[in-house]
């Protein structure tokens, strides 16, 4: 282990004590923390300025504003009454029809942040009609965004398999194939379970009042009262919103960025007057973005110093001396695990498909089982904003902080470990 490896190491620690501490405001933190790891040498400048310019920091502040405009029109209301009327005033029903829809969409775009921002300003408007704290929901509505995006081989994640058998042949090994209906199979009882626990058990557990200030999509004005939109505003606001609800769905299909169509989005929400220039800026929740953009370099700071990698071969080391197949998942599913909850969570797929390919090369095993646990864990990065834009967003539109995160993401975190593993070790058995 090198030194910067080590100073690394002490830098992340430092910021998440001062994450759960809360003395110093998270998003300075964030922030001192990337400073530490440019001034010791662990990233570079540029590195440490990726996130400003990174697609999903465009993609979360394009979406706020987008969110805040629809927030504006008449219809963001009359849906909500809408929803209410056919729940028959009942917040459960109508919150389990929410999550539904989100692990719908979550099939068809393989982003989770797309998914989420997609739906939250609905579920936001419902909250304000049906008095419930935003609190009690952010967090299983982000939690089914990210644990349940691209199970189903439908829309782009049809073509995941592909991807690993892409993998097989560049590290020469094609003794076995990735088929179509493999991640579904290794996913579906996960996805199940997410459902039930988010649709009845995941508010319980949720704070009642925000234990932060709320990163709130409505808009402020100062001084004279806010006025209603004009009729051809309003119409505007609502068909922006569908359209780049629309572009994100069909991503894959028109072949346009989401950070793109978030951001033409953004744009016209202003030209065409629906949000006023400084209720745009009021729109932008500059706090989360800062968390995400110190978030970011402290994955960076982790793979670049190869402490992930470090971790990762020492798990592959383990793993063969065992004789479990169990045991050699839950293994390969829990180091990772803690890994993607503070790196980027494509960070982690990039080191652990790798390792999961030459651990069964070594073996003469099948790889397939491996490589989706991998990629199930990048998708379980729910208790930090470290790992996942989606985490920072139901962070702060909760009013959530670290320790909040930690005691709602524990006990569902806990179960997708021992439910992955196991039937994972049962229908692609390793050793």
């Amino acid at each position: 282990m090198d030194s910067k490896m080590i100073i690394c190491l002490v830098i992340f620690a430092l910021t998440m004590i001062s994450f759960i501490w809360r003395k110093i405001p998270m998003a300075i933190t964030a922030i001192a923390s990337m400073v530490l790891y440019t001034l010791t040498g662990c990233i570079d400048t540029a590195t440490a300025l990726k996130g400003f310019s990174n697609t999903n920091t465009i993609l979360i502040a394009s979406m706020f504003i987008v969110a805040a405009g629809f927030g504006k029109t008449k219809y963001i209301g009359e849906i909500a009454n809408l929803v209410t009327k056919i729940s028959s005033g009942s917040w459960k029903k109508a919150f389990a029809g929410y999550l539904l829809i989100t692990a719908l969409l979550a099939q068809f775009i393989q982003s989770p942040s797309a998914v989420f921002v997609i739906v939250f300003p609905i579920v936001l408007a419902s909250c304000e009609k049906m008095n419930v704290s935003p609190s009690k929901v952010m967090f299983p509505l982000g939690l089914t965004a990210i644990a349940t995006c691209s199970i189903l081989p439908i829309g782009a994640s049809a073509a995941t398999y592909a991807q690993f058998n892409g993998y097989f042949e560049a590290f020469g090994y094609t003794a076995f194939q990735a088929k179509v209906w493999d991640i579904a199979i290794a996913r579906i009882p996960s996805m199940i379970f997410i459902l039930v626990y988010c649709i009845f058990f995941a508010s319980k557990y949720a704070p009642q009042d925000p234990i932060v200030p709320i990163q709130s999509i409505k808009t402020q004005s100062t001084g004279k009262e806010r006025q209603p939109l004009k009729q051809w505003q309003d119409i505007a606001g609502l068909v922006i919103f569908i359209a780049v609800s629309a572009a994100l769905l069909l991503a894959s299909v028109i072949r346009i960025p989401n950070w793109i169509t978030a951001l033409i989005g953004a744009l016209l929400m202003i030209i065409l007057g629906i949000l006023k220039e400084n209720e745009a800026y009021h729109a932008l929740p500059a706090s989360l973005l800062l968390i995400f953009i110190g978030a970011l370099a402290t994955g960076e700071a982790l793979s670049a110093t190869g402490a992930g990698e470090l971790i990762g071969n020492a798990l592959a080391s383990v793993g063969i001396s065992i004789g479990s197949n169990f045991i050699f998942c839950a293994l390969f599913f829990l180091v990772p695990f803690v890994l993607t909850q503070f790196m980027n969570n494509m960070g982690v797929i990039s080191i652990f498909i790798p390792i999961a390919i030459m651990t069964a090369k070594s073996l003469q095993a099948n790889p397939v089982g491996l490589c989706i646990l991998s990629m199930s864990v990048a998708l379980c990065a729910f208790m930090t904003p470290m790992g996942t834009p989606t985490a920072a967003m139901m962070m702060g539109l909760g009013g959530y902080d670290v320790k909040s995160m930690f005691k709602q993401g524990w006990f569902p975190g806990i179960c997708l470990w021992l439910i992955t593993s196991l039937w994972v070790s049962i229908i692609f058995p390793v050793l």
